[in-house]
């Protein structure tokens, strides 16, 4: 894949994606990242060199743009860089709670969004990554990110009215009852099972 990549924020998530990639040597154009702290750009460039630190107008003028944003501050950003993004871009969003309606406002004139909800396991390719495409999204495009993302774990296409129920049950649910499971197993190993 010859596509550059641009990373608006440089987070959790970003950090995940990026991991993931570098283990199964996915290849690609540039990769660039923002990020508002620059201690966070910092440690991401030591630990992916390949990364190009700039700022929000250049990582939004990628082919692929990954929205790794916490949801209040999501539309403000996409009002400053809306004019940066290609109409041909494939944006892909990571924030819950913004829907293709509310993406589709600010970036109105690129068809192909989508949202995507990955969890922490991408980081070693065991995700489990429900995605949803915008009504409008070039059928002939979507193939080619879900080559690139089936490259993080198992990716699969879901209305967007699933999406996060999806993302509760895979990796919210766990995270909050793994300490009960630990306790349970606890008590069976004392009971002799």
């Amino acid at each position: 894949m010859n596509k550059s990549i641009g990373f608006i924020g440089g987070g959790r998530v970003t950090k995940i994606l990026l991991q993931g990639f570098k283990n199964k040597n996915v290849k690609s154009g540039k990769i660039v990242v923002t990020d508002t702290n620059p201690e966070v750009l910092t440690n991401l460039k030591k630990q992916f060199p390949e990364i190009e630190p700039s700022d929000s107008k250049a990582a939004a003028g990628q082919d692929f743009v990954f929205i790794a944003l916490h949801p209040p501050v999501v539309m403000d950003t996409l009002e400053l860089i809306k004019n940066d993004v290609k109409a041909d871009a494939i944006v892909i969003s990571m924030a819950p709670k913004i829907n293709l309606p509310k993406l589709s406002m600010k970036l109105g004139h690129v068809k192909n969004l989508a949202r995507l909800i990955p969890n922490a396991t991408s980081y070693i390719n065991e995700g489990f990554n429900p995605l949803t495409f915008a009504p409008d999204f070039d059928p002939s495009q979507k193939q080619v990110i879900l080559d690139l993302l089936k490259t993080l774990g198992t990716t699969f296409e879901v209305s967007e009215e699933k999406l996060e129920s999806y993302a509760i049950m895979s990796a919210m649910l766990p995270t909050y009852f793994w300490f009960q499971w630990r306790e349970l197993a606890e008590i069976g190993g004392q009971l002799g099972l």
